[in-house]
């Protein structure tokens, strides 16, 4: 969120990419190697959903009051050193130290660690203080202490990479520097730098987890596979066999389509197209049905599925499942599923007639379940100041996230009101299972979108590796001395996906603190299943003493200790961007213990698995840090309650983002039991407002 950052236009010439029209290397099917490790995890088998009780979070820096009305009005994210969006600050023997990340209570693997350094931002040396001391805690025992720096060394890097930070996945450049070594632990996962006012060891971050379920279920990508694909950009990346065939799609002008009917079951892994000439991409659509759904899943551009920029810029990109020659050539290699058919579909909308040769290359059979449809939701507009824009937003249905891809036009000509050319991001904001809370802080666009880049700067060049790709800034000259410029960037979410059990709705804030306008495409690649994966089954209004109320506490049978109860009123952190109102509620500040009896159909003999979430009360400053309580059915342990985020504005900080799923051994062939929330000695207050009970279906 580097809003307060204001470049010149013309400051940003030098960064007119050269070569535009380099050559990648050609699309063929590469011998493959012996068999990578787990090949079952290759990317041809991306699609693969996770076990519903799976968890992913996201960690990220944030601003502590994104309010217009805030003294900062929304704009303080690391500029002061007091932005406060670590997990929480502590000390260690001494040392101030703020952890950006504690994940505690059950099995789990790092997907990705993300920082951007101030030195970055103006291309200079690294500031003193900002190669903070950074230690990495794996069950409780401290495993990596170094420099923050030595956890982002490139494979080029003359003193070497630094084990397990290392290989194509680990790197820094553009201000942006990351690892997607895979960290595992068994209970607990820390990351803690030293810190100080200025250098902040919170500011611009994003830590991803995927955490087990209660049955030590983890989902973890094959990285020597991965690795093998990253170090061949531009070929063929799948564990099968390419087999290709070509049709010649004759389109005709003003909406003209043509079509590709395939027969299953079968994986799609690639679609290439290729156009006689750059400016045809302009007006062409994807549009892809699998097994005859009432709607397509694909609805966009058809060049953006090989993230090609729009006409009449040019620039290729050679990304790990996309690629485009910066000219007339794109491709997607995303598997793709289908069961009985699909229809692959190009509409023409240019005002001339178009010839598109669409390639497909296909692996025949069923695929292993559960997996989901290849999903792409496309939407572009002009933004407005005060107005969010608006993203996917999927209901009633399960999935993952694995890319996300911002295109962004903007020009000096004055049509675009509120356009200055100095910032063309809005942040992320990603709300998953209905919920509010900040499980999924993926904030300032460059720690989430591309991963990588400062706006307009002389370290932002253009480049295309791994896992993330950034066109950085491409201009053109307009009439009347106005000037244009064009950026794409993108992410594939391979190590850290957005797993949702119950719909998924994002939105890039832009246009409430971000007073830069411009022409947005925002486009997102999921893999879903239709149909939710969990139905609330209860919902206790904790503080509700009523007998007749259903949600209130006699009904539930609850029991207590607490120091007191009152009412709280507030709302979660981006409310503003998602419309959502505020929330009242009673809460209890409970001390020992609180009770409450769950019950459920019996039908199926109940042995769909169960889930606890809470709504609690976090407001507090920089003295409030980890929330813990163990969690109790029928007497027996059943888990850990561990949430950590906090904030000094925003009541309902960790919202409905804390949940604690239940061992089905416990919870299996009961339509009634006892489930019991006992505060650890030592850690922050449990403050309960609600309880909500689901049940996993799928």
């Amino acid at each position: 969120m580097v809003r307060s950052i204001r470049i010149p236009v013309l400051a940003a010439a030098c960064l007119l990419p050269a070569g535009l029209a380099s050559p990648l290397l050609a699309q063929v099917a590469a011998p493959r190697p012996a068999p990578v490790r787990n090949p079952g995890q290759d990317s041809d088998l991306l699609s693969r959903l996770f076990p519903s009780r799976v968890h992913t979070a996201v960690k990220a820096s944030y601003d502590p009051d994104d309010r217009i009305s805030a003294p900062s009005q929304g704009n303080d994210d690391g500029f002061t050193g007091q932005n406060h969006c670590e997990a929480y600050r502590t000390d260690d023997r001494g040392t101030p130290v703020g952890v950006l990340a504690h994940f505690e209570g059950r099995a789990g693997v790092l997907g990705l660690f993300f920082r951007n350094f101030w030195s970055d931002s103006g291309g200079i040396p690294m500031m003193q203080g900002e190669n903070n001391r950074t230690r990495i805690w794996l069950d409780g025992q401290v495993r990596y202490d170094q420099p923050l720096a030595n956890f982002f060394r490139n494979t080029d890097d003359p003193r070497g990479q630094i084990a397990p930070f290392a290989g194509p996945f680990t790197g820094h450049r553009s201000g942006g520097h990351l690892t997607h070594a895979q960290l595992r632990w068994n209970q607990s996962f820390k990351l803690g730098l030293d810190d100080d006012p200025f250098a902040n060891a919170a500011r611009f971050h994003r830590v991803a987890a995927t955490l087990a379920s209660p049955e030590g279920e983890l989902p973890v990508p094959d990285l020597a596979g991965w690795e093998w694909i990253a170090q061949r950009p531009g070929l063929w990346p799948h564990h099968a066999v390419r087999t290709a065939q070509t049709a010649t799609l004759q389109l005709a002008a003003s909406g003209g389509t043509g079509a590709v009917q395939l027969t299953g079951p079968q994986t799609l892994l690639e679609v290439t197209a290729e156009v006689q000439n750059h400016a045809d991409w302009a007006g062409l659509a994807a549009r892809f049905t699998w097994d005859g759904a009432s709607r397509p899943q694909v609805e966009m551009p058809l060049r953006l599925l090989g993230a090609m920029v729009g006409p009449p810029y040019r620039f290729p990109i050679a990304s790990l499942l996309l690629n485009n020659d910066g000219d007339r050539r794109a491709t997607c290699w995303f598997p793709m599923h289908f069961a009985q058919r699909a229809r692959l579909e190009i509409v023409n909308g240019n005002a001339w007639p178009v010839t598109v040769a669409l390639t497909t290359a296909t692996k025949a059979g069923a695929h292993p379940a559960p997996w989901g449809y290849f999903t792409a939701v496309h939407r572009a507009e002009t933004t407005g100041t005060g107005e969010p824009f608006q993203g996917p937003r999927l209901t009633d249905c399960r999935g993952l996230l694995r890319f996300v891809m911002l295109e962004e036009n903007a020009d000096t000509s004055g049509r675009i009101p509120g356009m200055h050319m100095s910032h063309l991001e809005g942040d992320l904001c990603v709300r998953i299972n209905g919920n509010r809370g900040c499980d999924h802080s993926f904030d300032a666009s460059e720690t989430s979108i591309g991963r990588w880049g400062w706006y307009l700067t002389p370290a932002d060049r253009p480049f295309v590796s791994d896992s993330s790709f950034n066109s950085a800034i491409m201009l053109r000259g307009l009439p009347s001395g106005h000037v244009e410029g064009r950026r794409v960037m993108g992410s594939t979410f391979v190590f850290d996906p957005v797993h949702f059990v119950d719909g998924i709705d994002m939105v890039l804030e832009h246009g409430l603190q971000n007073m830069s306008n411009a022409d947005y495409s925002f486009v997102a690649f999921f893999y879903v299943e239709p149909g939710r994966a969990r139905t609330k089954v209860a919902e206790i209004d904790i503080g509700n003493t009523s007998p007749a109320d259903p949600q209130g506490e006699p009904a539930h049978q609850v029991q207590f200790t607490a120091w007191n109860t009152y009412f709280r009123q507030g709302n979660f952190l981006r409310d503003q961007f998602f419309n959502t109102p505020p929330v009242g509620d009673s809460v209890r500040h409970v001390r020992d213990f609180l009770r409450f009896q769950v019950r459920r159909s019996a039908d199926d003999a109940v042995l769909r698995p169960v889930s606890i979430g809470l709504r609690l009360d976090r407001l507090g400053g920089p003295s409030l840090t980890v929330c813990q309580a163990d969690v109790l059915v029928d007497g027996q342990p059943a888990g850990l309650l561990h949430v950590y985020r906090h904030n000094d504005v925003f009541v309902w900080m960790e919202g409905g983002e804390c949940e604690v799923e239940l061992p089905r051994a416990l919870t299996n062939g009961k339509s009634a039991m006892t489930v019991e929330l006992r505060p650890r000695a030592g850690s922050d207050p449990l403050k309960v407002a609600r309880v909500f009970v689901y049940e996993y279906t799928k």
